[in-house]
């Protein structure tokens, strides 16, 4: 149903409509038009067949003696109009049916002779076959009448030939209309695909090239997008090469520093600057890995993510931090055991900076495993979850790092994990404190 919602706010789907309606209104006004002309124009030649038929006959019949005018009747009728002869006088003023008022007046302007005498009514109307047949009397000038029955093939109108060529032509027209927009459309659903991997892949100094197909306006658009691709491209190049430059050559005059160290003879202080300086160190790791994102070189390969997570344990519990390992031995996946390291750590990193301590657990599921970390800090409201993963955000607004961080775990987690096909995601524990999910995909053969 929400395909069929989608698809409804499409411009295809809205041109189609817009086309549609277009053809079925000119076809409906044209069929329409079509029949009232043709309903007119076999009204009036049905009036002069019946005027034609009732003079013919009334002329005939009063040639005859009275004896044969009953058997001359006879002889005129046909099975589309019979007549009928008698002697039962004519009322003086004949009852005609008035809705028949247009068809009276048409018959006595074609034949002036009918005159008053002429009544109008429709027969077989508890018959479907016979519906709109034609029935009346004819007062004579010796006072006997005509009465008349004539089959009226009104109706007919729609059966018409060209009607049903016209029909299967607005059909055939209504098709090629489908075709067509189909065809136009076609480039406009490949630019709407490729634009969304534009916008994952150019943060990455990646192109996804656009084919410069369909029409102008189409191929325009394609031109434009790999255009600007190739100027992101270069753009995020240099942004890159820039800032690796910097953060490299600042690693000179921290070492330098380091160096000098050794000269400061309050204890207080050195420690302080070896703090900074840690700090200065640890910016611009965190910087590097930030840029180097998804460019990075390392090869997948079958890893066993139980063993990493139980190592990022021991590391943590040797660095004098409270953080556990619950999960199987064994658990095998297609990573980059080094970049995904790198992701752990920071989870673990700030689980332990804001939480005082981390639990890692692990669920092996039938095409995932399914990674969590506990800690036991304040937890983050729901509309900060977000920007929690936004490049040098720091929801601890301090500026000391045992604090507040570099503002780039979170993000090169994110970068990381969904490198690698998996999912990260935040949630406040029911309890309190902060769980980091994280899925990734495993063999399943």
């Amino acid at each position: 149903m929400r395909r069929v919602f989608a698809l409804a706010r499409s411009l295809e789907a809205r041109t189609l409509v817009v086309l549609l309606a277009a053809i079925l209104a000119v076809h409906g006004g044209a069929l329409l038009l079509y029949r009232q002309s043709a309903a007119a124009a076999a009204d009036e030649a049905f009036a002069a067949q019946v005027a034609s038929q009732l003079a013919l006959a009334r002329d005939a019949v009063m040639r005859r003696p009275p004896a044969e005018r009953n058997a001359e009747a006879k002889a005129l009728s046909n099975p589309h109009f019979e007549v009928a002869w008698t002697e039962t006088p004519a009322p003086a003023r004949p009852r005609s049916d008035p809705a028949l008022a247009p068809l009276h007046r048409r018959l006595t302007a074609l034949d002036s002779s009918l005159g008053t005498g002429l009544s109008l009514a429709m027969e077989g109307d508890t018959d479907p076959l016979h519906r709109l047949d034609l029935g009346g009397t004819l007062a004579l000038a010796d006072g006997s009448q005509l009465a008349f029955h004539s089959a009226h093939a009104s109706g007919m109108a729609l059966r018409n030939p060209w009607a049903m060529l016209a029909t299967a032509m607005a059909i055939l027209v209504g098709l090629a209309a489908v075709f067509l927009t189909s065809r136009i459309a076609r480039p406009l659903r490949a630019l709407g695909h490729i634009t969304g991997l534009i916008g994952h892949a150019v943060g990455q100094g990646r192109m996804v090239p656009v084919p410069e197909v369909g029409p102008d306006e189409t191929r325009a658009i394609a031109r434009a997008l790999n255009g600007m691709q190739v100027r992101i491209r270069d753009l995020v190049t240099e942004r890159t090469q820039a800032l690796a430059a910097v953060s490299h050559d600042l690693r000179t005059p921290i070492a330098r520093l380091r160096l000098r160290l050794d000269g400061v003879t309050d204890a207080a202080q050195r420690h302080a600057m070896a703090s900074d300086l840690d700090d200065m160190q640890a910016m611009i790791d965190s910087t590097l890995a930030y840029l180097r994102g998804d460019a990075d070189p390392e090869v997948r390969r079958v890893t066993n993510v139980a063993s990493l997570l139980m190592s990022i344990a021991d590391a943590g519990q040797d660095a004098g931090h409270a953080v556990v390992y619950d999960g199987p031995g064994r658990a095998l996946a297609a990573i980059r055991p080094v970049a995904l390291r790198r992701a752990l750590d920071n989870v673990v990193d700030n689980a332990v900076r804001y939480g005082e301590r981390a639990r890692i657990g692990l669920t092996i599921a039938d095409t995932t495993l399914e990674l969590q970390v506990d800690d036991d800090g304040p937890g983050l409201p729901a509309d900060a979850v977000e920007r929690a993963f936004a490049p040098f955000t720091r929801l601890e607004t301090s500026r000391n790092r045992n604090t507040g961080g570099t503002g780039l775990g979170l993000t090169i987690a994110r970068r990381v994990i969904e490198a690698e096909g998996g999912r990260i995601g935040l949630e406040t524990r029911p309890g309190g404190g902060l769980r980091v999910r994280i899925t990734l995909p495993r063999p399943t053969g």
